[in-house]
């Protein structure tokens, strides 16, 4: 990783690489989905407690990332990801020389990591809800068309102030349809944009958002982690001094329980990954399927020669009907080999095995291939 880091870093150690600016943000986005299938797998499972929640996945997911990355900016300086690539966020405009953010700072940021991204995956769905889907991008906007003609007969059967207004939806949904695809461009395009520029030291933020805020990410230095360590535990402003009351020590219980949880998270993470990717390579590896593999059984024993049959020749390269090497040799149900006309005409006539005299059928006869 310090060698992936110093790639790009230039003669500045305390700035990120892209590599690891990305990679974060990967993992940022991979969050949402991996909660999201282990919700729904579960509310299959148990669908009278958790169909709900999964039907409101995604507030709960921003409420809950609410939570964490405002602990993580206020405590760490940085968010739950930018922490765990070991990063924090300092003001570019120092405040009395300190870089450390400020409260606006901070809900700035809470902004654009939870409010953001919610806003923008409400608007994928709507446009995806109005443009018609894949039906539409595959056979044409026959589907939206029809919605449009369908409301605009609507709207002229009802009264003029609800026509006006039923008129002004139909536009902004034209004018949405039209001019979203747009906007997303430029939304993908400006983080891409500013990618480039943070690759070859055009600039020091990393995205647009963090110029907005006037905000850098930055590497954590060994005094950062000095600091972290002297401070100690993090503590929450719901603790208050003991006074000797149940309900106090209650409320600083549950404080310290909470935020040890948050805390908790960057160790519950990376063994998460590690607990994931050993199950991938344990299902993945021979151990598993020598595990699961059921025990072959072993061959049965073979049947005697009746003292009646025909005796087997020594020279096992022999048919024992006709006492020549075999040709074209096809096997008997007992598991004895035989030329393939020999054996098959003694079983036609006789529905038995000439050397075990046992019962057998023409066809139970298999031939045999051999290079």
């Amino acid at each position: 990783m310090e060698f992936m880091s110093d790639m790009l870093g230039g003669a500045d150690s305390g700035k990120p690489s892209l590599f690891e600016i990305v990679a974060q943000h990967k993992m940022s986005d991979l969050l949402e989905p991996a909660l999201r299938h282990v919700t729904s797998v579960y509310a299959h499972r148990y669908p009278r407690y958790l169909v709900r929640a999964l039907n409101w996945h995604e507030e709960l997911y921003a409420a809950v990332m609410l939570l964490v990355e405002r602990h993580y900016l206020r405590n760490y300086g940085g968010s739950f990801t930018e922490h765990f690539y070991g990063m924090k966020r300092v003001r570019t405009g120092k405040l009395g020389g300190a870089d450390r953010m400020t409260r606006g700072d901070v809900w700035g940021s809470l902004a654009f990591l939870v409010g953001l991204p919610m806003v923008k995956s409400r608007l994928d769905q709507l446009y995806e809800r109005e443009s018609g889907g894949e039906a539409a991008r595959l056979l044409g906007d026959a589907f939206t068309r029809r919605s449009d003609v369908q409301a605009r007969g609507e709207a002229e059967s009802m009264t003029s102030a609800r026509q006006r207004l039923q008129t002004l939806k139909l536009v902004a949904r034209r004018l949405f349809r039209q001019y979203y695809p747009h906007a997303n461009f430029v939304y993908h395009m400006a983080t891409m944009l500013y990618y480039v520029a943070y690759m070859f030291d055009r600039t020091g933020y990393s995205s647009p958002w963090l110029h907005i805020l006037g905000l850098q990410v930055r590497r954590m230095s060994a005094a950062d982690y000095r600091a972290m360590d002297a401070r100690g535990p993090t503590t929450s402003s719901l603790t208050a001094p003991p006074n000797g009351s149940v309900l106090r020590a209650t409320r600083n219980l549950v404080a310290r329980f909470l935020f040890g949880g948050l805390d908790f998270l960057k160790v519950l993470l990376p063994l998460s990954i590690f607990f994931y990717r050993f199950l991938e390579w344990w299902y993945r590896s021979d151990f598993h399927k020598r595990i699961q593999q059921t025990p072959v059984p072993p061959p049965p024993q073979p049947l005697r020669p009746h003292v009646d049959g025909i005796a087997a020749p020594e020279d096992q390269s022999l048919c024992a009907i006709c006492e020549k090497p075999r040709t074209n040799p096809a096997m008997a149900p007992s598991g004895y080999v035989f030329c393939y006309p020999c054996i098959h005409r003694h079983i036609s006539d006789n529905r038995r095995c000439p050397i075990t005299l046992a019962r057998a059928w023409p066809e139970d006869i298999r031939k045999l291939y051999a290079d």
